[in-house]
């Protein structure tokens, strides 16, 4: 039977950062200018529209206090939406193009390692093909996410009035019953992506679209690779924990370094009092630095996160997974 190993596979990203940490940085250069950077830049334009909107909101209490009230109010508020909703279908095909770009270099450096040129970086068909099924799989998770809701609800709802017309002892097997049926829910979604989960590595190996062949592929490996998926999970928790003391440690430090919080209460003084917009204004170079600071780390995420998909493929493929 096709085997992979999960320690290995999980911490296939460190091998990578290890490796080829220049490029790293240079996959979270590319995140910076093709998505984050842009992003931040249509979410900036939005500002003045929110802005006015916020402004002309109504006191509580007042004779117009919901936007329903007032038709302009109401105007201003539909439109910030369909803006929102622009921003946002934007940075889900860009986001998956970006993706397949630098999910690919990632893939690259696992299943191509002497292809370093360019940071393992290249736009070609493989890289298309698994943007394309990045935005499939997403599309058909919130498909089934949904239709798991909707019936594991119905399904619910029915337990729950059978337990009901039982008196007290009937409500508690019911409000068992429940918790089995959501769990149950939980444990067929996951299952069903942990069967799809191959489908982006063999797509960009195999430089064809594939999404359904992942179900044969990985029979018998849903368990291996859910646990892959904890161990990944687990180290990521783990580094973001990490994160947050190193960061939160030299905001403290800082603190203290300047003298108890001086140098920030002089930033802070002159823009009491100020407008959104002069905040706003005030604001974009720590934006800018932030922008900066996410793509990097989006990148080492990257690397971590996709490593470990590309390396059980490669395993699973080179032990005869899928074949009869």
């Amino acid at each position: 039977m096709a085997r992979f190993s999960v320690s290995g596979a999980a911490t296939a990203g460190f091998g990578v950062i290890g490796r080829a940490p220049l490029a790293v940085l240079a996959w979270g250069l590319v995140i910076l200018v093709t998505l984050v950077g842009p992003m931040v830049g249509l979410m900036w334009t939005l500002v003045p529209q929110f802005i006015a909107f916020i402004k002309s909101m109504p006191e509580p209490g007042s004779a117009a206090a919901t936007p329903g009230d007032d038709p302009a109010m109401l105007a201003r508020m539909m439109q910030l939406q369909s803006s929102l909703m622009g921003v946002n279908a934007i940075g889900w095909v860009g986001g998956a193009l970006v993706k397949g770009v630098v999910v690919g270099a990632v893939f690259r450096a696992v299943l191509q390692p002497d292809q370093k040129r360019w940071a393992y970086l290249r736009l070609g068909k493989s890289e298309l093909w698994l943007a394309l099924v990045t935005l499939v799989q997403g599309i058909l998770f919130m498909m089934a996410y949904f239709a798991v809701a909707i019936g594991g609800f119905i399904l619910g709802m029915i337990v729950y009035l059978a337990g009901a017309a039982m008196g007290d002892g009937g409500k508690l097997v019911a409000g068992f019953l429940i918790v089995l049926v959501v769990l149950a829910a939980a444990g067929l979604l996951i299952w069903g992506v942990l069967r799809l989960s191959m489908a982006g590595s063999m797509s960009f190996a195999e430089g064809e679209f594939r999404l359904f062949e992942s179900w044969a592929f990985t029979r018998g490996q849903s368990g291996r690779l859910l646990g892959m998926a904890l161990l990944m999970a687990l180290i990521l928790i783990v580094l973001e924990i990490a994160l947050y003391a190193i960061v939160g440690g030299g905001v403290v430090l800082a603190v203290v370094a300047s003298g108890t919080g001086e140098g920030l209460t002089e930033i802070l003084d002159p823009l009491k009092g100020q407008p959104p917009e002069v905040w706003l204004r005030a604001s974009w170079p720590l934006i800018a630095c932030g922008a900066a600071v996410l793509s990097v780390i989006a990148a080492f995420a990257m690397a971590l996160v996709g490593a470990p998909w590309a390396k059980a493929y490669q395993e699973l493929a080179a032990s005869g997974a899928g074949k009869a």
